[in-house]
């Protein structure tokens, strides 16, 4: 009897290392498993990616806007930069209303695993070329580690100060948003700051410049974001030999309470006019008329100074809403050989609402009003009214 106890205790010993045993072996079983699904999900694309070959993956990304506008006292077309060509008898004169699709964008974003470190690229564009209705290159850039090299905005002007429109081609009076070929490097000492440095071509249209030279530095912490920036440029003149124009600018945004943001973007400088938006027929070129469709230098030789500021608030409403409201202006010093009728000051004001009804549909209506003055005191001014239905992919 007593042998059998030992027997059947043995037994019971025995039967708990198997289990024991068979328990350690699938948990190293089940911990090989895990790791071997890590890895694969590692080296998969990340939602949205498509992996085209071991070590590249690709995004696509894009959206259609249907942009549909009517104004009240001169028929502007797809943007309302043509204000700043609007003189007395102007053959804009007259209300108009169309729609059109043309700020319609499309995308692609990319990375390449390679042996000095990842190398990031992005190509995009749109269809406002040529005035609108042809495909037109946005960005075409590629990136590794600190270097950026390619066509994306210029390094300088600050996105920071920038309040939301749905009018992007032009904006408020005072913006300086281009893009241009560029070699670029950025330091990111902490979190909080990123400096930068680009050698960039000259954005003149009708000019003929050299490399302008770029530097920027932007602080983020918390609520508050701002960014500084400077270029310094050279201008090719036919009496002047050459010419230096500067500019600078700081921007900021800051997160005043729930849901709420103030914007506020300071630019000035001389000899930068063919550098900002809403600058046609700013004045003519001095030694070959009609050459230039803004002016950066006087017959004087001397530079141009331009003024610009920017400011609005931006409220959320509920998940879905969000309104804003923006003023911005733009004004030219007095300059040798400026005429009664050309440029003295652009300013715009604008209301915006938008509802998000997905993440990929945005309905949205905006009222702007704009207003060009003359050197001689002539005012014209048109109101716009915009709706924008939305889908991004």
């Amino acid at each position: 009897m007593k042998r059998k106890q030992q027997i059947g205790t043995a037994g019971k010993l025995a039967a708990v290392a198997l289990i024991g045993g068979a328990g350690m072996a699938g948990a190293q079983d089940l911990s090989s498993l895990e790791a071997r699904i890590a890895a694969l999900e590692n080296s998969q694309p990340a939602q949205g990616q498509v992996s085209v070959a071991p070590g590249v993956k690709l995004s696509f990304y894009g959206y259609t806007k249907l942009d549909m506008i009517s104004d009240n006292n001169f028929d502007l077309g797809a943007t309302t930069g043509a204000m700043a060509g609007v003189t007395t008898g102007s053959a804009l004169e007259g209300s108009g209303s169309n729609a059109h699709a043309y700020e319609s964008r499309l995308g692609m974003r990319g990375t390449i695993d390679t042996d000095i470190g990842e190398v990031k690229f992005n190509i995009e564009g749109d269809f406002f070329g040529s005035g609108g209705g042809n495909f037109r290159l946005r960005h075409a850039y590629g990136e590794v580690g600190p270097l950026l090299a390619g066509q994306t905005w210029t390094n300088w002007v600050p996105a920071e100060g920038t309040v939301a429109t749905v009018q992007d081609f032009n904006g408020p009076a005072g913006s300086s948003y281009y893009r241009t070929p560029q070699i670029r490097y950025t330091h990111r000492p902490n979190d909080q700051w990123r400096l930068s440095l680009a050698i960039e071509e000259d954005y003149a249209p009708g000019t003929q410049t050299r490399l302008a030279v770029t530097g920027f530095a932007g602080y983020s912490n918390g609520p508050l974001k701002v960014g500084i920036g400077a270029i310094s440029r050279g201008i090719e003149t036919t009496d002047h030999g050459d010419v230096t124009g500067y500019g600078y600018a700081i921007g900021a945004d800051y997160e005043a309470w729930q849901g709420g943001k103030i914007h506020a973007q300071y630019l000035g400088g001389k000899g930068i006019t063919t550098l900002l938006n809403n600058a046609g027929f700013s004045g003519l070129e001095v030694e070959n008329p009609g050459a230039k469709y803004a002016f950066d230098v006087d017959t004087n030789g001397d530079t141009i100074k331009a003024t610009t500021m920017r400011f609005g608030v931006t409220q959320k409403i509920g998940e879905k809403s969000d309104i804003s409201l923006a003023h911005g202006f733009q004004r030219y010093d007095d300059y040798a050989g400026a005429l009664g009728n050309y440029t003295k000051e652009v300013s715009s004001s604008y209301v915006t609402y938008r509802y998000h009804a997905t993440k990929q549909v945005m309905l949205a209506a905006e009222v702007s009003h704009v207003e060009r003055e003359q050197f001689d005191g002539t005012k014209f001014d048109n109101t716009r009214l915009q709706g924008v239905v939305k889908f991004t992919f």
